[in-house]
């Protein structure tokens, strides 16, 4: 009908009790086809989580240096954003490593300077997406921990001996030690000005565990480093999801100027 616009065609078509075409249904339900044909013609990119995943998959059973796994790709790339300048360290103390190996749902591999097994050490722990990840660094003096994701990976067993069998020098300020349930432990020393203790402790699934610390004058802080982070306090209060080796670290509070050593007393209790 020439000179008669849509309008006008949708007015009379209800005039004649013909059945009424929604048009702009119909454009809706059109364009929601089209897009779903564009969706489906594009060319496939993997997400950077699916790339990361078939990396870690292809990696299992190998090592590093095979792939340069440590050195470029989805995984070397987060490694790089999350240690920053510690990054250096985290290769140099895996030079001597294992293969990247699976343990039921975790992979993990650990690592060494050369001829410096009992003192630079490195460690990396992530399920098999790579979302969840912890990595470690321990040279004379320091320890540093870096994790992504929101579920804390248990450690498998052959990275719990690794820590439980550092010697008890700094930063590591005690012999690894069992809490059982009901147990009690505590511990009496003197943080040197710049220092900080950590202490290793076998934790069991279910217990509520209480760890307080107390300075002269409340110039210290406690946290959990590993395998989950906590924020620093003079209680921390959690419950153990899996049995694991806790790292719990003794430090100069945020903030606090003291120039001089430090006596303290920790208590950690499970029930």
């Amino acid at each position: 009908m020439p000179g008669i616009s849509c309008r006008a065609c949708f007015l009379q078509t209800q005039e004649t009790g013909l059945p009424v075409l929604d048009i702009r249904r119909s454009l809706l339900s059109l364009t929601s086809l089209l897009a779903l044909c564009d969706v489906t013609n594009r060319p496939a990119h993997a997400a950077p989580d699916t790339a990361l995943e078939q990396e870690l998959a292809a990696a299992t059973g190998h090592y590093a240096a095979d792939s340069n796994l440590l050195g470029t790709g989805p995984l070397a790339d987060i490694l790089k954003q999350e240690l920053g300048a510690q990054y250096g360290s985290f290769i140099q103390n895996m030079q001597v490593a294992s293969p990247l190996t699976a343990a039921g749902d975790v992979l993990f591999m650990t690592g060494n300077k050369p001829h410096e097994g009992g003192s630079s050490i490195a460690w990396l722990v992530l399920d098999r997406s790579g979302r969840d990840m912890t990595a470690g660094i321990l040279n004379p003096g320091q320890l540093s921990l870096y994790t992504t994701g929101t579920t804390p990976v248990t450690k498998p067993a052959d990275v719990r001996t690794l820590l439980e069998n550092q010697s008890m020098a700094p930063p590591l300020c005690n012999q690894p030690q069992d809490l059982a349930q009901g147990a009690r432990l505590e511990w009496r020393a003197t943080l040197e000005h710049g220092a900080t203790c950590v202490y290793r402790l076998g934790l069991h699934r279910g217990e509520q565990v209480t760890a307080r610390l107390k300075s002269r004058h409340d110039d210290l802080s406690l946290r959990v480093m590993d395998p989950h982070i906590e924020p620093a306090a003079n209680k921390l209060s959690w419950t153990v999801p899996q049995d694991d080796l806790y790292l719990v670290q003794v430090t100069l509070r945020p903030g606090a100027t003291v120039q001089k050593a430090q006596p303290y007393r920790l208590t950690i209790t499970a029930r």
